[in-house]
């Protein structure tokens, strides 16, 4: 069963099923990447300058006149750091200029890219699954977890015991698995999903919620690895794909965007 670490995050232990949704992302060149895109949901783009406004260039050249909004690009640089455990990516962090909000943050980012400028010494390795297989086959396997996760609603961000900057004041309430108004599957895990405030099956859901991080450690483990190179750029459908890395030691270097496409909530 899963653990908890001291500032509430759940740690699975990797028990369940290995339900094979791990994916190794296609390597492509400019001029197919985009075909390659909207059929996985996930490219690998090579041999790029080491430049962050070319996530500005893959993110037009992938979503093309879908792409809404762009958000923006943060460095993230470090010598050492445990491993990444599967998870969605999207925070809720706003700023006041002159007197009006502006977001620099979305919890519904619906699409994320990653430009590798240094890649670690040892480790870190980038591990994706693919969610939409994931779900489809826990339908199978564990009924009463598919009937939780698509059904009850979960504080996104409640097990944090000292909320950090990104996480909301006003509890973040959905589900883990829903659908857009348009139709599109939204898959989400994060480690700091707790039961809704006020629900009176807590406990129940509570202990679903360690089933489930339990399960994404299992298919974390059996998951292909990707080594991000100097110069690729990833780019992922955060809706459909949950991502993690492996811990690592040796200055690893990234710079991240991420977008709202028309196809995101909102």
């Amino acid at each position: 069963m899963a653990s908890r670490a001291a500032d509430g995050r759940r740690i699975g232990q990797g028990s369940g099923p290995d339900l094979a949704a791990g994916v190794t992302p296609v390597r492509a060149a400019w001029a197919d990447a985009r075909v390659v895109f909207e059929q996985d949901g996930v490219v690998i783009l090579p041999g790029n300058a080491n430049d962050p406004e070319s996530l500005v260039q893959a993110a037009a050249r992938l979503l093309g006149s879908s792409l809404r909004e762009l958000f923006p690009i943060r460095p993230t640089v470090s010598d050492e750091s445990g491993p990444l455990a599967l998870h969605s990516d999207g925070a809720y962090v706003v700023t006041d200029v002159h007197g009006r909000t502006a977001a620099i943050r979305h919890p519904d980012e619906d699409y994320l890219f990653m430009l590798s400028s240094q890649h670690a010494s040892e480790g870190g390795q980038t591990f994706l699954i693919d969610g939409y297989t994931f779900i489809d086959r826990l339908a199978v396997e564990d009924a009463e977890l598919y009937e939780s996760v698509t059904t009850v609603d979960v504080d996104f961000f409640g097990a944090w015991t000292a909320p950090p900057r990104g996480v909301p004041t006003t509890p973040r309430i959905c589900p883990l698995v829903e659908y857009t108004r348009r139709g599109r599957r939204v898959v989400r895990a994060g480690d700091y999903a707790s039961p809704a405030p006020r629900e009176p099956l807590r406990s129940v859901h509570d202990e679903l919620l360690d089933r489930y991080i339990d399960v994404l450690a299992a298919q974390a483990s059996a998951a292909p690895r990707t080594l991000l190179e100097s110069g690729d750029i990833l780019a992922v459908d955060n809706y459909r794909f949950l991502h993690g890395r492996d811990g690592f030691t040796g200055r690893r270097a990234l710079h991240v965007m991420t977008a709202l496409s028309t196809g995101a909530f909102y």
